[in-house]
């Protein structure tokens, strides 16, 4: 096991998100973690992640380096893209050749071409930051990585791409990944597991290993498999239009 939530509380100007929130994260494992808008799905990520700290419970951690993928690239806009994606490197005290050779190859697994290591943010097209962000989490070698809905404002082609590259670096590389989502095609094209959140106290509604394995399932196993869960009462907050006037 890579990571654990034990019973976490976590509450916000006194309004309770959730109390005693409890999963686990497995070696190798790609977790999907969905729900309705303010859940507090990304609550637990970065209670996760060690971003916010719980009032309430424990979190274990077996584990040397983790990295995060935020909604926003985060980019830092004075570096250029090379050094945006060796930063974590630079960081932990790695040389500027070696980093940037790591980084060049991180980039070219993102489909970045070498000619954009030289440019900034700014000089870049809004999938190609994330690409970086995505190549800047990887650059660490990290054994956990923590993905808050990254994709959600790329169009659906880049999407896909995106989603196909977080496939393949945790097959080869088995990281484990605690990804956020809204969206339960994507959490059945990604995950080993999903987990779903009740938006009306923040407890946790299913938890439940996905048939097959991520990069394996084609088109038509995602569509029955969502058309599936859309069925299911479990499932029901997430396609409730009046639950956040409830």
């Amino acid at each position: 096991m890579r990571l654990a939530l034990e019973r976490i509380g976590h509450a916000f100007l006194g309004r309770a998100v959730f109390e005693n929130l409890t999963l686990n994260l497995d070696r190798g494992e790609v977790l999907a973690l969905v729900g309705p808008s303010g859940c507090g799905k990304t609550t637990a990520l970065q209670i996760a992640a060690g971003l916010v700290d719980p009032l309430r419970g424990r979190v274990r951690r077996d584990y040397r380096r983790h990295a995060v993928v935020f909604q926003e690239p985060r980019l830092l806009p004075w570096q250029r893209t090379v050094d945006n994606i060796a930063y974590g490197l630079a960081a932990r005290g790695v040389g500027r050749e070696e980093r940037h050779v790591i980084a060049a190859a991180r980039a070219a697994e993102v489909g970045l071409h070498p000619r954009d290591l030289d440019k900034y943010p700014a000089e870049l097209s809004g999938g190609m930051r994330q690409r970086a962000a995505v190549a800047r989490a990887l650059a660490v070698d990290p054994e956990v990585v923590f993905f808050d809905e990254p994709f959600t404002a790329v169009d659906v082609g880049l999407r896909r791409v995106l989603q196909d590259l977080v496939i393949t670096a945790s097959a080869r590389e088995k990281f484990s990944a605690l990804f956020v989502t809204h969206d339960l095609s994507e959490a059945a094209r990604l995950g080993h597991r999903i987990i779903v959140m009740s938006g009306r106290d923040g407890s946790i509604l299913v938890d439940r290993t996905i048939a097959g394995t991520p990069g394996a399932r084609d088109d038509r196993a995602i569509f029955e498999m969502v058309q599936g869960w859309m069925h299911e009462p479990a499932f029901a907050e997430l396609f409730d239009p009046d639950r956040d006037r409830a």
